[in-house]
């Protein structure tokens, strides 16, 4: 996504959600600086993880073991980000992130 597209985004007085990698967050950061609000969506522990992992049946063993290292390396740059939100329960992640963002958007637009 181009820098000016998001920036006509912005002018036309709507907002972007981006769900990228850790780098990729860490890059709009780096560029939006204050302009963007950054989250970090951690599991409760590596051992949560896998079993999430391992209990949708979807991956190889390869593929979980490959997962899993690089969670272990992500998680900890999840300081870097402006908020994080320990994915233990779903229905009061999606209310702690709904809550961040609409206090980012009201504190921008005022």
């Amino acid at each position: 996504t181009l820098k000016s597209e998001i920036n006509r985004i912005w002018a036309n007085g709507n907002h972007v959600i981006f769900d990228v990698d850790v780098i990729g967050g860490l890059n709009l950061k780096r560029i939006f600086g204050a302009r963007a609000a950054s989250f970090y969506i951690m599991p409760p522990s590596i051992g949560e993880l896998e079993n999430r992992l391992r209990n949708r049946a979807t991956d190889s063993e390869d593929k979980i073991a490959m997962r899993l290292k690089k969670a272990a390396v992500e998680i900890e740059k999840a300081g870097e980000f402006d908020h994080v939100i320990i994915n233990d329960d779903l229905a009061r992640s999606c209310d702690e992130a709904e809550k961040l963002v609409r206090r980012f958007i009201d504190q921008n637009n005022s």
